[in-house]
């Protein structure tokens, strides 16, 4: 039996043709987890077979095998431009639409295609009619025409696809365009052929451009990494985020936004694309200021129409691997809800502070004013006594330490009222209070003071709860100084000390022997311990007889968190 081929020089095309689609299919399948990738495989893998059977078409020796072949090569068109939309819709981010009913139809349809291609002698509806006059010409049944028409149709949406991806992703425009131009080539090639104005008989025209119409394909691979960044996991993480994103380009210029910006923001996307960010976002002061100055990489905003969410915007700049700003990223977190629990929780610190310092307040007043309203009644009721007896002398005795009683008393209230209105009224903490204090304090007790602050000290701030249990602490320091040391002088002293701050209080007046004190003359000491504890701070008082007084407590300059 002799041998039906023989060898041409016009199957080189094919073979070259072949083997750069190899190139690439190997490529696709070693990339076959991004999204595209799968679907461009089973088009290369129809893209050979056709060149296949164009080859074999052209090196057959006589009619029979040139038909059987002719046969293949229309059978595997339809097949290819179904398998090429299904890539671009893949890579659009648009694989939402290919539907198990889509795909049925897009394999269905070919399939019919073929079976009335194989059974075309029955019935004539593929083509009527066959003659070769070193070419092979055929005349069109009516299921031909339905099949080229679906192709191009197929083509049209193949074409509309890559045209949305265009607009729609600036970043991926390069990669659309050249999508887009090998279509284009293989549909006018088409029309070629499907026209009868075929200039390179016996050759196809589609399979002589094919290499030419994937070279975008291999530039978008190769060069602008096309699986490697694709618009489909933008749509599929970026999209669905709750978290709003924006990018600008070094000009600062909106390049993209995802759906959670465009909700937030009020804005169509598709028309903002390429816009200037300050023409786009005047109504957004804010962004636009963090834009400006990028150093200030985040803050907090209300954004949007609707009142009371607060969102949390933080921008970073873009570098390529060479180190040049790309643009911006801009990106929005809703912390509505983070904020409503912050809220919540500093409301119940005041009030645990609240309720601490009303504890400590009943504690004062009880050892405090509560002993010398008590001491007062009791020195009423033995002048009372006295005077029913006609001792006179003593009763004017018990009256007089009645009014020093009730003096003292009537002091420690204005006192502690001086502290509470002057500390009400410094904006700049502690420090500031205590200026105001001593002030006051050697104005109205004829005792000289001084407030020492470490250099160190004047650029922190110490916690507004340590400041509220460090204030009565000082201030029974000095009522103690005022009332017990007879001193001339008295100075504060505030130093930092391995992480926390100290404070002295010291006086030269006649101190005392502390464990001698009573427990009657101890509840001021006792008061004062129990403020430094709660503010997780260290108390000591030392004294002796005739050397004076110094009290020291040591606590940390923010209190831990429980």
């Amino acid at each position: 039996m002799e041998w039906p081929y023989e060898y041409t020089p016009y199957i080189w095309p094919m073979l070259i043709s072949g083997l750069f689609i190899f190139v690439l299919g190997i490529y696709c399948i070693r990339h076959r987890t991004a999204p595209g990738a799968v679907p461009f495989i089973i088009l290369m893998a129809f893209a050979i077979l056709w060149l296949s059977a164009n080859a074999l078409g052209l090196a057959g020796t006589d009619d029979a095998t040139r038909i059987f072949w002719l046969k293949f090569e229309v059978a595997f068109i339809l097949p290819m431009v179904s398998a090429a939309l299904c890539f671009a819709l893949e890579y659009a981010g648009l694989g939402r639409w290919l539907t198990w009913q889509t795909l049925a139809v897009l394999v269905i349809v070919p399939l019919a295609f073929v079976l009335l291609i194989l059974t075309n002698e029955m019935h004539h509806l593929v083509w009527t009619q066959t003659w070769i006059d070193g070419s092979i010409h055929i005349e069109r049944g009516p299921a031909q025409w339905i099949a080229i028409v679906c192709g191009f149709s197929l083509s049209l949406v193949h074409l509309a696809v890559i045209a949305w991806l265009f607009v729609h992703f600036p970043r991926h425009r390069w990669i659309a365009v050249g999508l887009f131009i090998s279509p284009l080539i293989m549909r006018a090639a088409a029309l070629l052929n499907v026209s009868h104005q075929n200039p390179i008989e016996p050759l196809n025209p589609m399979a002589m451009v094919l290499i030419f119409a994937l070279l975008p394909y291999a530039l978008a691979f190769f060069r602008l990494r096309m699986f490697e960044v694709v618009p489909v996991a933008r749509n599929t993480v970026i999209d669905r985020m709750t978290e709003g994103m924006m990018v600008l380009d070094a000009e600062k210029r909106i390049a993209d936004v995802n759906e959670a910006v465009r909700i937030l923001l009020g804005i169509e996307g598709a028309k903002i694309i390429g816009g200037c960010v300050e023409d786009v976002l005047q109504a957004f002061p804010d962004i636009l200021a963090m834009i400006d100055n990028p150093d200030a990489a985040q803050r907090e905003m209300p954004i949007g129409s609707i009142r009371g969410r607060w969102y949390h915007a933080s921008i970073s700049s873009l570098f390529d691997r060479r180190g040049f700003r790309l643009g911006y990223l801009i990106w929005f977190y809703d912390i509505t809800d983070q904020r409503g629990a912050q809220a919540q929780i500093l409301d119940q610190q005041r009030t645990l502070a609240m309720l601490k310092e009303r504890e400590l307040l009943a504690r004062d007043l009880h050892d405090g004013i509560g002993q010398m309203i008590a001491a007062a009644h009791l020195q009423a009721k033995s002048a009372s006594e006295l005077l029913a007896k006609g001792e006179t002398v003593q009763v004017e005795s018990c009256l007089r330490r009645l009014a020093d009683i009730t003096q003292e008393a009537k002091e420690s209230v204005h006192e502690y009222l001086l502290g509470v209105k002057i500390g009400s009224q410094g904006e700049q903490g502690l420090l500031s209070t205590l200026r105001h204090y001593l002030k006051h304090y050697s104005q109205n007790y004829g005792i000289r003071t001084e407030l020492v602050v470490s250099p160190e000290l004047k650029s922190k701030r110490i916690d507004g709860i340590v400041e509220i249990q460090l204030q009565p602490i000082i201030l029974e320091a000095l009522t103690n100084v005022r009332k017990h040391a007879e001193a001339s002088s008295a100075r504060v002293n505030v130093a930092p000390c391995d992480g926390q701050v100290r404070i002295t209080i010291e006086d030269d007046g006649r101190g005392f022997d502390p464990k001698g004190i009573s427990a009657y003359e101890g509840f001021g000491l006792r008061s004062m311990r129990g403020r430094a504890e709660a503010a997780e701070g260290l108390f000591e008082v030392n004294s002796a007889t005739g050397k004076g007084t110094r009290v020291t407590v040591c606590v940390p300059l923010r209190k831990e968190e429980p």
